[in-house]
């Protein structure tokens, strides 16, 4: 059995934009001709719907669109979809489903006559859904119609809604629903309007509707202020139906809101709800007495209103719009000029930025067409197609355009060659003799030069016979002989200096420089055993040093030289306290007795150091382990006595007389402690009194007085306060006229 249903995800345009450009995600479902799409596959939040029936035209995609697998055009209405699974069985469906003449020739096999049988017979009642989106479908500027075009005229003039029927507040010049996206709109108006009947009435049953403001769809208001106008009629109101509604209360309810919108002249809405010839037969008179115009119909204010939107859509630059608006010659002409001149703009804006194609297709006059080709034929300069650009030649002026500027190319590859050398390149673009001379001497040069170049580097690589044969001139020969020359003795001295006396003898070439290299190779061991003798001495290799010697004095200069170096190893093991190295190295008594004596004075110092840190950490038992004289520990004991009474002294000072006393050795530091924190207290109570006082809290400084005095300042304060107060109560309840509060505050004669 076939299935004419089917769900999934899908890419769509977003509001006519191109596919490539910008697409978004929708959940599809399928329902025999009918098609819908969500944000959400639990079919929540459609965002808009349209009818296979209606499809126009179903093609492939391509240019700007070519991701998409398909492209749906209905009336008002372009969609591209890309199925994100079983793409081949959407095809098939939506293909069959629609009529067969639609279907573009590269996908008619996707076009099942069985299938559209079985749409056609299955879902013939099928009830029909709007397209339409709330806000209209507006051409991009890859959809403008040629401005070549006669202009088309709208078959009737489409008219502008009717006005509120309540008192409308003042509105901004753009319609409302253009400030809320078109599907969502969509969403909430064309969600009213189910494809199949409504369950129940749009309004609830215990509520009438009291004006067609209460319709249930949102009329296109007028982008200006509307003037007052009675409210007709009110729809009649339908009778309470329950939640399973049988179809005789359906239909009723359906009735009902037809003549409702009848009444209101709503034609959308009496589209969308008439059933069989004789509701149509209204509908389509309501629509011609419409077609009519609003000034025919003598009604004012929807002419008023459809000038506004003809302005409104012309400044918005959508003519589609705007030419629906249209009734007369003057309102198309209107139209006609300001596509015109926005047509100009573009065609502006595209010579200037060298878009041939669209200029191209916003020219229309022959200045218009001429500018076009120039540009064609600088575009194709600027690229170097110069056989292209004369082609494309007519006039005498764009002849003269096309060979000045492959002149000027010519000469600027002509330098170009002739500076890079490729001089058989540059022979190319010669015209005349003199260049073709200039190109020979510029040749000529260039070769000169180029052997100069080959000539020094040779000459500097000791290349003697490659720049013999690049030599040119006497001059050239001599500075070849000159730094022949110069590196035969640079190599001679270098050979003499690194003992190759075999080289040297190839380098000389004179008596006195075999001579000299005889005499220098007689001297070289000699000079080898010294250069080795001072190696081993600044190494301090004593005895590879001793095997070189050959004389008494070599032999005491190794033994001297020894020597110090030892003295300098016992005095550096006895800098790092190496005693033990220090005292292998010592040779002689005096020397070993230095070596011990340092290592006591080490050890002294490092046990004074350890005694020193153990008294300033107080570890009096670690103190006391490194004294060795009954002197030292007296002198720790009295250290460590001062150390506590300083501290017994801080801790008084801080405030802890417990842990003062915890360190005190005898009675007479211990009643110094209490004398101390019996003062502290002291002080401290006759601060908190001062202060309880200060604060006027004189039932606290009364706990914390001692003596007759103290009890009776605190009296004294506390009446002096009480007084201040009564009189400071008095005056102000004698300002407010309060007189009898203020008697109860009097206590003298003379107050009262």
């Amino acid at each position: 059995m076939m299935t004419m249903t089917k769900e999934g995800w899908c890419l769509k345009t977003h509001r006519g934009s191109k596919f490539n450009k910008r697409s978004e995600r929708r959940y599809f479902k399928l329902e025999g001709f009918n098609v819908a799409y969500f944000k959400k596959d639990t079919l929540a939040d459609r965002t808009g719907k349209f009818d296979l029936r209606k499809v126009t035209e179903i093609s492939a995609c391509a240019g700007e669109d070519s991701d998409a697998d398909l492209v749906l055009v209905l009336p008002g209405k372009r969609i591209c979809v890309k199925f994100e699974a079983d793409a081949e069985a959407w095809k098939t469906l939506m293909c069959s489903a629609a009529a067969q003449s639609a279907v573009a020739a590269d996908l008619q096999a996707y076009h099942s006559e069985e299938m559209h049988a079985a749409f056609s017979g299955t879902y013939a009642a099928q009830k029909g859904v709007s397209s339409a989106s709330v806000l209209k479908y507006t051409s991009g500027a890859s959809f403008l119609t040629s401005p070549r075009a006669e202009t088309p005229k709208a078959t009737a003039p489409k008219p502008a809604p009717a006005p509120e029927a309540v008192a409308p507040a003042a509105r901004s010049l753009a319609p409302k629903s253009r400030d809320v996206e078109p599907e969502a709109v969509a969403t909430t108006a064309a969600a009213e309007y189910a494809t199949e009947a409504p369950a129940a009435s749009p309004i609830p049953a215990e509520e009438a509707p009291a004006a067609p403001a209460a319709s249930p769809r949102k009329e296109k208001k007028s982008p200006r202020k509307s003037k007052t106008k009675a409210a007709p009629a009110p729809a009649p109101e339908p009778a309470p139906v329950s939640s399973a509604a049988s179809d005789e209360e359906l239909e009723a309810n359906r009735k009902e809101w037809y003549n409702f919108a009848m009444e209101n002249k709503d034609l959308q809405m009496a589209k969308e709800l008439y059933v069989g010839h004789e509701e149509e037969a209204r509908v389509k008179a309501l629509e011609a007495e419409a077609a009519t115009g609003c000034a025919a119909a003598g009604d004012a204010e929807l002419e008023a209103a459809r000038v506004e939107w003809l302005e409104f859509h012309v400044k918005a630059g959508e003519y589609e719009d705007a030419l629906q608006m249209c009734v007369d010659d003057k309102d198309y002409a209107l139209v006609h000029d300001a596509q015109e001149a926005n047509r100009g703009e573009w065609l502006a804006h595209s010579l200037a930025s060298e878009d041939v194609y669209s200029a191209g297709n916003y020219a229309v006059t022959e200045e218009e067409l001429a500018a076009v080709e120039d540009l064609k034929i600088k575009k194709e300069l600027k690229a170097g197609n110069y056989g292209k650009a004369k082609k494309l030649a007519k006039t005498p002026a764009q002849h003269e355009l096309v060979d000045a500027s492959e002149e000027a190319a010519r000469k600027v590859w002509l330098d170009y060659h002739t500076q890079a050398g490729e001089f058989k390149e540059a022979g190319k673009y010669t015209v005349s003799d003199g260049e073709a001379a200039a190109l020979k001497a510029a040749e000529a040069a260039y070769h000169e030069s180029e052997r100069a170049t080959t000539f020094e580097a040779a000459l500097a690589a000791g290349k003697y016979e490659q720049a013999k044969k690049l030599a040119s001139g006497e001059a050239e020969l001599a500075q070849l002989d000159a730094k022949r020359e110069a590196d035969r003795k640079e190599w001679f001295n270098y050979s003499m200096d690194t003992g190759d006396f075999k080289n040297c003898y190839v380098y000389a070439i004179s008596e006195e420089e075999e001579a000299a290299v005889k005499a220098a190779e007689e001297a070289y061991p000699e000079k080898c055993r010294v250069e080795w003798l001072t190696f081993y001495l600044a190494e301090s290799d004593w005895k590879h040093a001793r095997d070189l010697c050959v004389t008494e004095a070599e032999y005491a200069d190794v033994d001297a030289k020894q020597a110090a170096q030892r003295k300098a190893n016992i005095a550096a093991a006895k800098e790092a306290g190496d005693f033990k190295k220090a005292a292998k190295l010592a040779e002689a008594d005096d020397e070993k007795d230095d070596v011990a004596q340092a290592e006591e004075a080490h050890t002294e110092k490092s046990r004074q150091d350890w005694l020193s840190y153990y008294i300033e950490v107080s570890d009096y038992s670690k103190a006391v382990g490194m004294c060795i004289t009954p002197e030292e520990e007296a002198g720790v004991d009295e250290k460590f006595e001062a150390k506590r009474v300083a501290y017994v002294a801080e801790m008084c000072k801080q405030g802890k007389f417990h842990v003062a006393k915890q360190y005190a050795l005898n009675e007479e530091e211990i009643a110094k402690c209490d004398e101390h924190e019996e003062a502290q207290q002291e002080a401290s109570r006759l601060e908190w009194f001062d202060f309880y006082l200060s604060e006027c809290k004189f039932d606290k400084a009364g706990e914390l007085a001692c003596t007759t005095e103290e009890f009776a300042r605190v009296g004294a304060e506390e009446s002096s306060f009480n007084e201040k107060c009564r009189l400071e109560w008095l005056s102000h309840h004698t300002a407010k006229g309060d007189y009898e509060s203020a008697l109860g505050l009097v206590v003298s004669s003379e107050e009262q």
